[in-house]
C-alpha cells in the first residue's frame, strides 16, 4: 500500500494543477431590475481559442426590502470567436443572455431575466459586467491574441 500513496498523491497533484489551468475567479456588476454583484468560479472547456464553452457557480449579492441576499447560480456560456451566447438560473430567475467577450477576460452582456418564482425579484432586461481572473501565470482559460 505504501509504494501506491505517492504516486497517487502526485497524480492527484497533477490532476488539480491541470484543472486550476482552465479555472478563473470572476467579479462582475449585474443590473436585473436591481443592483447585483456576483463572485464566483469559471472553468472553461474544450482548448479551442475560436470556440470553448465556460459553466461554473456563483454567489450573487444584492438587497432586498432593506435585507441582504445572497443567492446561488448557476451558468454556462459558449463563445465563438467573441459573441457570447449564455444562460444563468438562480432560484427567481432564468437569464438567457448574449454579450461579447473580450479574450475571456472580460464579458460584456445583456439578456432578459424570466422571473420563476412568485416573489419576482430579478425580472425585466439585464446587462452586466464581468471580469475574469485566472489563479495561474500562462492560464489556458484565457484566449491566446494572434498577431499576423
Amino acid at each position: 500500500m505504501k509504494k501506491y500513496f505517492l504516486p497517487l498523491l502526485l497524480s492527484a497533484f497533477f490532476s488539480q494543477a491541470q484543472l486550476l489551468d482552465k479555472t478563473a475567479l470572476n467579479i462582475s456588476y449585474r443590473y436585473t431590475g436591481k443592483n447585483v454583484l456576483q463572485a464566483g468560479l469559471e472553468y472553461r472547456l474544450g482548448d479551442s481559442d475560436h470556440k470553448s464553452i465556460i459553466a461554473g457557480p456563483s454567489l450573487l449579492y444584492t438587497r432586498i426590502n432593506q435585507t441582504d441576499k445572497f443567492i446561488p447560480e448557476a451558468n454556462i456560456n459558449y463563445i465563438d470567436n467573441g459573441l457570447l451566447f449564455g444562460i444563468s438560473g438562480n432560484p427567481y430567475s432564468l437569464e438567457p443572455r448574449i454579450g461579447i467577450s473580450l479574450f475571456n477576460v472580460i464579458f460584456l452582456n445583456t439578456g432578459y431575466a424570466f422571473p420563476i418564482h412568485k416573489e419576482k425579484y430579478f425580472k425585466g432586461i439585464t446587462f452586466g459586467i464581468q471580469f475574469n481572473i485566472a489563479p495561474t501565470g500562462g492560464s489556458k482559460f484565457y484566449d491566446k491574441m494572434k498577431v499576423m
